[in-house]
């Protein structure tokens, strides 16, 4: 699990987008995206509004299925 390099206040999560196969990484604080096989970087990412939008989804952590627990401070 990464530290989100794009706000340095958040743990980037990897998660399955519900009813979708689609396995993203995303940042808890922020809601910075990375897609699978991108590095979490800065030189690629995008955010969580527009890319469910794109798959027709709301953009709510609800629609998003963690896929291990976040991390303890």
């Amino acid at each position: 699990m990464d530290w989100c390099p794009r706000c340095d206040q958040g743990w980037v999560v990897r998660c399955r987008v519900r009813e979708q196969v689609d396995v993203i990484e995303v940042c808890e604080e922020c809601d910075t995206v990375w897609l699978e096989g991108q590095s979490v970087s800065m030189d690629a990412y995008t955010d969580l509004d527009p890319y469910m939008s794109g798959i027709g989804k709301e953009p709510l952590w609800s629609n998003l299925e963690p896929l291990e627990r976040g991390a303890q401070r």
